[in-house]
């Protein structure tokens, strides 16, 4: 099986199973693989907005003292395999191949029939075994209770926020959200709670925290060190300040978390987390953030004067049928001073006609998302330029980026992002 084969079979599971949320498949897939999810001390980190960027820092710092370190997170934005870091490289796509096929293979033999993200999770589990990774960040991909990263048994773990995302599946109040996202607490063990936290889900994580017996830990983002953060925004240093917390608690845990002061100043100055208040160009300045439901976009408005100055931005938006897209598009709206709407690949995408219908400022429809961007970028002098709406309009972004020659990777800030 080559990598193009192996991303074929995992996306013909996304369209076949979609999500199941369960534990069961994944830990009989694993216990097929030598339980490869136990060779390796992890934290866990749950949330609705920010979960990725604490793991970025946990893992950045982990790097920076020299530890071999394993990250995992999605979605991805370009490449399947940014999902998947041992260190600071993205896993080899024959490694993908040959890890799929492997995992088809025991599964096939068995019964065992994974969905998309379950496989991908086993994947990553067992090449950090492989890989001889001494630290695992896994990101919850959805929920916690039953999310596939679950099966792991976390020395530490983390709720960075939570907010209405998901409620098909997670349920209708902040209360229930937070319910599902708290199975990632351990007895006995610490887990961080993030600062931008709702009282009502705050009072049920701690309740949850009380039931199960985990020991509930406040971050602070007013810490000193967090002044070395390369990344934009106070609710990006927001979620710094819970891997700053997250990884104290670990390193009180486990011997393979422990790291210096240089470790962490250097890991803050260093961290890169593509898709969230990234700035990709200085002429014009363009910024991608993916933010894709309304806590989202109030945390982008919040940054925006920072970013921006006194500067209204011309906005590229896209967005998904499942996601409140008029209600962002109307918060945006007063914000910025044009609009052209496009769109993304996926049948969940909202037509760039109908999400027109949503601004009350100029808006331009252009369907294809590398058209638009160019069309912003040859009028450099109408101002700066805002990409929001969907982390698949931030993938669609870099990608013509990479192919135009202007970045190498999501992972590149490129010559000329630089401050």
């Amino acid at each position: 099986m080559d990598y193009e084969r192996a991303l074929s079979h995992l996306y013909g599971l996304e369209s076949k199973l979609g999500w199941d949320l369960k534990l069961e498949r994944v830990r009989a897939a694993l216990a097929l693989l030598g339980s490869p999810e136990a060779a390796v001390p992890a934290v866990l980190v749950a949330g609705t907005n920010g979960k990725g960027t604490c793991c970025a820092v946990v893992h950045s710092i982990l790097c920076e003292a020299g530890v071999n370190a394993g990250l995992y997170t999605s979605p991805h934005l370009v490449d399947f395999t940014e999902r998947i870091r041992i260190g600071r490289r993205t896993i080899a796509r024959d490694a993908v191949a040959s890890g799929i096929e492997r995992i088809v293979e025991e599964t096939g033999r068995a019964g065992i029939e994974l969905t998309f993200f379950e496989m991908a999770t086993v994947l990553a589990f067992d090449e950090f075994a492989r890989e001889g990774v001494a630290a695992a960040v896994l990101e919850v991909g959805l929920g916690g209770r039953l999310d596939a990263t679950n099966v792991s048994d976390p020395v530490a773990s983390a709720v960075t926020t939570i907010g209405f995302d998901h409620e098909e599946f997670l349920g209708r109040t902040l209360e229930a959200i937070a319910r599902e996202k708290a199975g990632v607490m351990r007895p006995g063990r610490a887990v961080v709670l993030g600062p931008r936290m709702p009282g009502e889900a705050r009072g049920a994580l701690l309740a949850e925290a009380a039931r199960v017996g985990a020991r509930p830990v406040e971050s602070d983002p007013s810490r000193g060190e967090l002044d070395a953060l390369a990344l934009l925004g106070e609710h990006l240093r927001d979620d710094a300040a819970v891997g700053l917390a997250l990884l104290e608690e670990a390193g009180r845990a486990s011997s393979a978390f422990r790291v210096d002061a240089s470790a962490v100043r250097a890991g803050l100055a260093s961290v890169r987390w593509p898709g969230r208040l990234d700035v990709v160009r200085r002429e014009p300045l363009v910024v991608v953030d993916g933010a894709h439901n309304p806590d989202g976009v109030e945390a982008l408005l919040r940054s925006m004067p920072a970013v921006f100055g006194s500067t209204r931005p011309r906005l590229l938006f896209a967005a998904l049928a499942d996601k409140p897209w008029r209600e962002m598009a109307g918060r945006l709206s007063p914000f910025v001073s044009e609009a052209i709407v496009t769109g993304i690949d996926g049948p969940r995408a909202v037509a760039p006609a109908e999400l027109a219908t949503a601004f009350a400022i100029p808006v331009r429809v252009e369907p294809d998302p590398g058209r638009a961007l160019r069309s912003l970028l040859d009028r450099p002098g109408d101002g700066p330029v805002l990409v929001a709406g969907s982390l698949y309009l931030a993938g669609s972004v870099y990608r013509f980026l990479i192919e135009q020659g202007g970045m190498e990777s999501v992972f590149d800030r490129g010559p000329g992002a630089a401050a």
